[in-house]
This record gives structure tokens, C-alpha cells and sequence, in this order.
């Protein structure tokens, strides 16, 4: 059976429960990317797709006899003719074998493909009629995600390609790709959709009666929906002005537009994150969710343009992480201080991931140092994921406030530039922070990304006359961090900080007012234990 994939490359949208194997992208090289011509025929009433096409493959460094490529099971009827060398003999099954869920195939050759040679196939086949998590054709809409099932046949999964993609579809859907679309008013009338990629991708499509409402901007946004909603203009607006602050913040965005495309997801994978668009379900058009829609549309920075190398350490921190402080920083441009407070303390508009729900992971005894640690297994994964977006986007908040805001948005834009379709690893992310923050700032990293936990701050405090004085107490392990303190009384306000490194740290501040009371991190900018947290259940 064909296992459910969360990739880095095009992260997924998917609710708690699901169970995910995570596969990861690498470099590729101009070489190496491989040209297609796709005519793909979508049958709703029959639950399937028809492809046919050809495929040029690369030039190999040294002579071969055999092509091998991937293609997913629910794929049947594969057909395959060698048209280029011409004078290879015809490609001779050899075998094929399930290899993580998909087949590979090895066909071979009876004469020598010279090296420096590229490869040209053309192939036919169609899909079985099922369901997948990340791809499924019906009536009510048809869709496959990049990311998910092998619906066209690849060298290497991992790999990005270019090519033309011509679908034909029933008269009155909308067929949607990545690409230029080049199709006239007549093809689309006829069903006719042709779309054109130029810069190296995964391709994925969606199709059914869709209403497209567009919004013009420096990014283009489009919302494809497969039924009104009262709230569509919420949705358009919201996430427009969100993708706008995140160019801001990350930096120019590298596909020509963007589009959230509404989907039926057949199982509870909720959306991926596709090249240039969101391809979302239902269920999560019903509402307006600024922090979940700046977070997925944050991956097409993280993810998409910087890939992170698979086997090391902060992997998660190095998408989900800095996706989730991207949505925090959207919401708090969009909606204000008090929102993004929320967000941290106990999730947006008091729900999802954040503070309160890292503490309940904590109570559990489920925790991991976010980039010190390399999950051994599908589980630990996961819980790596959890963490990187309730703790994680904390401690990227707290490291910005230190180095400065405007800085710290520089050093992501010079690093996404830097990175852009490459590998990288959070080990060169956080060389690159400490090379450019103007400070020592390694300790931070230690102390907060290495190790478990969150420290728990204890504050007394008297009035002496005009003085304040107090001390901040913190059991061991000690964590370092400036905290706001906000004193108040007789309808008066004073915000001090202070400097928090060791187990006692005493204040004294003269108050020209009588105190009623002295809190500790009012707005909730460190990550930190509270009474709330001590007295919520574990999860």
C-alpha cells in the first residue's frame, strides 16, 4: 500500500492523527533535470486519469544499458518505447520491484547508450480507479499533489523537472498547474489546458468547477474555489495582505503567482504545499485562519526554495519552525500585538499550536532539543514537527527581538537568497545568524535550540517607598533571557526589563506611584513555564 508521504520539499497540511513518512529533497544540477511532454486525460465518472508522453532523460557521465525510472503502483498499463539513440535496440523489461511504496522500474538495453547521450521515452498508462492520500479524480474535483503519489514517471523522487502539461478535461472544469498556462479561449471552452514549465519543479494538477477570483498585486493571488462561500472575500483579502508581508520578510517570492486551490482530499491529509499554491480541502475554507494560511504560505520559501538536507540535525526548525515564526510576524502585521500574544501563550485565537501546547507535550514527558537530536523513527519525527511549531517559533521570535527585528528579517532574506534550490542544513543557518547578528549570540543557540525544557520564573517583590525591589528566581538548569516587567498601581503603568541569567537575580526601581502589582513577561515573549501550564493536563 502506498504510504502516506510528508515531505519537506512540498510540505503537508494534515490533521493530528495522521501517520506520515517523511522524505527529503537535495540538490540537483541544470544536468540533471529532464524534459516532459504530458497529455493527461481526466476521466471523473471513472475515477481515472490517462497519460501518455515522452520524456527526455539526461545525459549520463558514462555509457548505460539500462533506464530505470519510479512510478506509483496505482499507475497500470505502463507502456515504454525507446525513440532516442535510435540506434539502441528496443528497452527489454528486466524487473520491477516496490521500493517505498512506489515501483521501480529497470528496463535494459541490448546495445550501449554512449555516454553523453541523452534518453528520449514515450510512455502510455493509466491510474487504477482509487483513491490516494494525495490524489484522487472524481466528479466532485480531481487533484494530485507533487509531493504524493508518482503519477508521472521520475528518475528520482526527489528530483525537480520542466516540461509542457496538456490536460483535457470534461467541458465546464477548470484545469489548474504549475507553469505559464498558453492555452486560448477557445482550448479552455473545449477543455483544453495547456501549461508550460520553465524553471525546474514537481508537477502537480487540479481540476473541477471552479469559481477563480484574482487579486492583483507584486504577487498575484488567486483562490479557486469548488463552491461559493460568504467568506471568500475574507480568505482572498487576508491571505493576500499575508502573502505581502511575508515577501516583505523572506524576500522576492520565486514563482509568478500564487493560488490556494480548494480540493477533495479523499483521507485526513488536509493540503500540500505545491510550487507557487496551497491545494487545500474543504473543511479548511469554513473559516478564516490568518496563522494556519501564513504558516503553509511560508513554505514556499522553507521548503520549496531552501531545502534542507535529510539525516541531520534541526530539520524541522529548518521548515516548520521558520514557517510558523513567519505566520506569528504575519499575524501580529495583519491583526496587531494582541493577537500575536495570543498566538504565543495559548494558539491563534486561543486554539492550535503554541506555547500551551508545548507545555502539554512537556507534562507528557514527550520532548526532544529541537536541533540537537535526529529522529529514530516515524514517531519521533512527527513529535520533532510538533515541537519545531509550538516551541520553535518562540525561541526564533525571542532570537529576532535579541538581534533586532529589521536585522534579523535580513539575514533570512540573505540566506534564502543564498540557499535558493539548494541543500542546506540548519548547522549553516545558524553559522550564517551568528556570522551576521553583531553580537555573541552562539550561547542562545545552546542553551535554548540544544536542550529540553523552559525555564520557570519565580518573581517576589515588596514596595519600600518609591522603590521597588524584587528578585526572579529559576531552578536549574538556568536559562538566560531579558524579560519585560510591567509595575502598576493607581491607575499608572511603568514596562522595565531585565536581565535574567542565573538562578536569583534581584531589581530595585525607584516608582513614584503605589504598586498593586508587578507581572513578569506581560505580552508573553519568552518561552516559559506559567500556573496555567503547571495546572493543564498533559497531552
Amino acid at each position: 500500500m502506498k504510504r502516506l508521504v510528508l515531505l519537506l520539499l512540498a510540505p503537508l497540511i494534515w490533521d493530528g492523527g495522521s501517520h506520515a513518512v517523511y522524505r527529503s529533497s537535495y540538490q540537483q544540477s541544470v544536468r540533471q533535470t529532464s524534459q516532459y511532454n504530458l497529455s493527461i486525460k481526466l476521466l471523473p465518472d471513472n475515477h481515472r486519469i490517462e497519460v501518455t508522453g515522452t520524456w527526455r532523460l539526461p545525459p549520463a557521465p558514462t555509457g548505460r544499458d539500462q533506464i530505470e525510472f519510479y512510478l506509483s503502483p496505482k499507475m497500470e498499463g505502463l507502456r515504454v518505447q525507446l525513440l532516442e539513440p535510435k540506434a539502441s535496440a528496443p528497452l527489454n523489461l528486466q524487473s520491477n520491484q516496490e521500493e517505498d511504496g512506489d515501483t521501480k522500474w529497470i528496463f535494459k538495453t541490448t546495445l550501449l547508450i554512449p555516454a553523453g547521450q541523452s534518453v528520449l521515452l514515450q510512455f502510455s498508462y493509466s491510474s487504477d480507479g482509487q483513491p490516494a492520500p494525495q490524489f484522487n479524480v472524481s466528479p466532485e474535483g480531481s487533484f494530485a499533489g507533487g509531493g504524493g503519489e508518482l503519477w508521472y514517471p521520475q528518475a528520482a523522487y526527489k528530483n525537480r523537472e520542466v516540461g509542457t502539461l496538456h490536460f483535457k478535461v470534461p467541458a465546464g472544469e477548470t484545469a489548474f498547474s504549475n507553469g505559464v498556462l498558453e492555452s486560448t479561449a477557445q482550448q479552455k471552452a473545449r477543455g483544453e489546458f495547456i501549461f508550460r514549465v520553465t524553471e525546474p519543479l514537481k508537477f502537480a494538477f487540479a481540476s473541477g468547477k471552479y469559481t477563480v477570483t484574482r487579486r492583483e498585486g507584486a504577487v498575484p493571488f488567486n483562490l479557486h474555489l469548488l463552491r461559493p462561500r460568504k467568506q471568500a472575500g475574507t480568505i482572498l483579502d487576508g491571505c493576500a495582505r499575508a502573502l505581502t508581508f511575508l515577501t516583505s520578510l523572506f524576500g522576492k517570492f520565486h514563482y509568478r503567482e500564487f493560488s490556494l486551490v480548494e480540493v477533495n482530499f479523499p483521507t485526513v491529509v488536509r493540503g500540500t504545499s505545491e510550487f507557487g499554491a496551497i491545494f487545500v480541502d474543504r473543511s479548511k475554507l469554513d473559516e478564516f485562519d490568518l496563522a494556519y494560511w501564513g504558516h503553509e504560505m511560508g513554505h514556499q520559501w522553507w521548503g520549496l526554495v531552501v531545502k534542507s538536507a535529510p539525516n541531520t540535525t534541526g530539520q524541522m526548525m529548518l521548515s516548520e519552525g521558520v514557517t510558523q515564526f513567519g505566520g506569528l510576524l504575519a499575524v501580529e502585521a495583519v491583526e496587531g500585538q494582541t493577537a500575536a500574544d495570543e498566538f504565543r501563550r495559548n494558539g491563534y485565537r486561543g486554539k492550535g499550536q503554541s506555547a500551551k501546547y508545548y507545555f502539554q507535550l512537556l507534562r507528557s514527558g514527550t520532548d526532544f532539543p529541537l536541533t540537537a537530536y535526529i529522529p529514530k523513527n516515524q514517531n519521533e519525527t512527527l513529535t520533532m514537527h510538533k515541537l519545531a511549531n509550538s516551541k520553535g517559533f518562540i525561541l526564533l521570535d525571542m532570537l529576532s527581538r535579541r538581534i533586532g527585528r529589521g536585522r534579523f528579517a535580513a539575514i533570512l532574506r540573505r540566506f534564502i537568497q543564498q540557499k535558493a534550490n539548494q541543500t542546506t542544513s540548519w548547522q549553516e543557518f545558524q553559522q550564517t545568524i551568528e556570522a551576521s547578528a553583531r553580537q555573541d549570540i552562539h550561547w542562545f543557540f545552546d542553551q535554548w535550540f540544544e536542550r529540553t525544557g523552559a525555564p520557570d520564573y519565580q518573581p517576589t517583590w515588596r514596595q519600600e517607598g518609591k522603590n521597588v525591589r524584587g528578585i526572579i528566581r529559576q531552578p536549574a538548569p538556568y536559562f538566560r533571557a531579558t524579560l519585560e516587567v510591567e509595575v502598576s498601581g493607581s491607575g499608572r503603568r511603568l514596562l522595565r526589563t531585565i536581565e535574567v541569567v542565573n538562578g536569583r537575580t534581584e531589581f530595585n526601581w525607584t516608582v513614584p506611584f503605589k504598586v498593586n502589582s508587578v507581572i513578569l513577561d506581560p505580552h508573553y515573549k519568552v518561552l516559559r513555564w506559567t500556573p496555567e501550564f503547571h495546572s493543564q493536563p498533559a497531552r
